[in-house]
């Protein structure tokens, strides 16, 4: 989703400005999903077969795979990687920070993230596309890219249709969350690739506390739990809150009462759970903010103490981070890693960092 356009005007204003810009004040993360009924969430487990199946129709358009993007990655200089790593905290290092170019204009608008494995990841596109980037020596190395398909094997074609923001991946199926139109689809991208066909989980509600939601306020975040349940979180409803609801396997998906902790000024973007080597679990929130002064600016959010959190702004090269995931290393530490959107302009960047932290 577009929040951000640079200005121009403004240029020796944000100069002079960009080395005072302080670390956000940051609230606790979001409160989890809620008293809902477990019995009567919908659950993964319950409903991968039954995805495949209709996803992968044997009798529809043959398997297609992504086809190779030429891919420029360039690693950030030794100043800007001292200014990012200032800023991460005690218990946390800077495992990498890249920025992805490419002379192919399909590639851009990374607007969701999910690990496929340790040496992969998923990345969709804001207009529909699946981005798939190898990982070599724990750097981005090779892309490849597709389209998605609506139920009926065609193209999603139009803002309205592919407006793809939030990402899930598990064993193979990919769920995705949409603007425009409010809703969560399943591809079975792991069984035939690019030529999954979209599997509707949920339509997603479009209003909160009596509002009607902006179509480009919607589900930025989408959870797949431990447990298999999805939750979804919205960008913003009134009074700038981000609300979190969850799919229902009984009846439709449902504000479930939680709201995201969002700092002040900030918009949930991404949030994840994520299972630990020693047990239990830790929820993760990327939050996003814009203005014509401070420019674009995150925070990352793992934990509620002052060392759980990082927090991008000038003077760290910084742009519209958007798509979050983490990976559990063999040795426990997690991999947070963090993707930017540049609304496919050469005005903004693709970038990629990945932070390494202990829970």
């Amino acid at each position: 989703m577009s929040r951000m356009m640079p200005v121009l005007a403004l240029s020796l204003i944000l100069a002079a400005s960009a080395c005072a810009a302080p670390p956000e004040d940051v609230s606790a993360p979001a409160s989890a999903a809620g008293a809902d009924n477990v019995a009567n969430l919908w659950n993964f487990g319950a409903a991968a077969d039954g995805i495949r199946a209709a996803s992968c129709d044997e009798g529809g358009a043959p398997m297609r795979g992504l086809l190779p993007v030429d891919l420029t990655v360039l690693a950030l200089n030794d100043k800007q990687t001292e200014v990012l790593a200032s800023r991460v905290p005690e218990g946390a290092k800077l495992a990498g920070a890249w920025e992805l170019t490419s002379a192919d204009p399909n590639f851009g608008g990374l607007s969701g993230l999910a690990a496929e494995d340790d040496a992969t990841l998923l990345a969709i596109t804001d207009a529909g596309g699946w981005v798939k980037l190898g990982l070599a020596g724990g750097a981005p190395s090779a892309a490849t890219i597709g389209y998605m398909r609506g139920a009926d094997g065609d193209f999603l074609s139009g803002k309205g249709a592919n407006d793809a923001e939030g990402l899930a991946v598990r064993d193979g199926i990919a769920l995705v969350s949409f603007e425009r139109a409010f809703r969560i689809e399943a591809f079975a991208v792991g069984t035939c690739g690019a030529g999954a066909k979209a599997v509707e989980i949920a339509a997603l509600p479009d209003a909160f506390d009596g509002t009607k939601i902006d179509s480009n306020a919607g589900p930025e975040a989408l959870d797949l739990t431990p447990a298999g349940h999805l939750r979804f979180g919205f960008e913003a409803a009134s009074d700038g809150v981000s609300p979190i609801g969850t799919v229902r396997s009984d009846a439709p998906a449902a504000w479930s009462g939680a709201v995201a902790a969002n700092p002040d000024g900030f918009a949930l973007v991404a949030m994840e759970t994520v299972s630990l080597p020693g047990g239990g679990e830790r929820e993760i929130y990327l939050y996003r903010a814009f203005d014509p002064l401070r420019g674009a600016r995150s925070v990352l959010v793992w934990g509620p103490g002052v060392n759980d959190q990082i927090t991008l702004s000038r003077p760290v090269l910084t742009d519209n981070f958007e798509g979050l995931t983490a990976q559990v290393l063999s040795s426990g530490t997690v991999r947070l890693w963090i993707v930017s959107d540049n609304n496919f302009t050469k005005a903004q960047r693709n970038l990629i960092y990945a932070f390494d932290i202990t829970l």
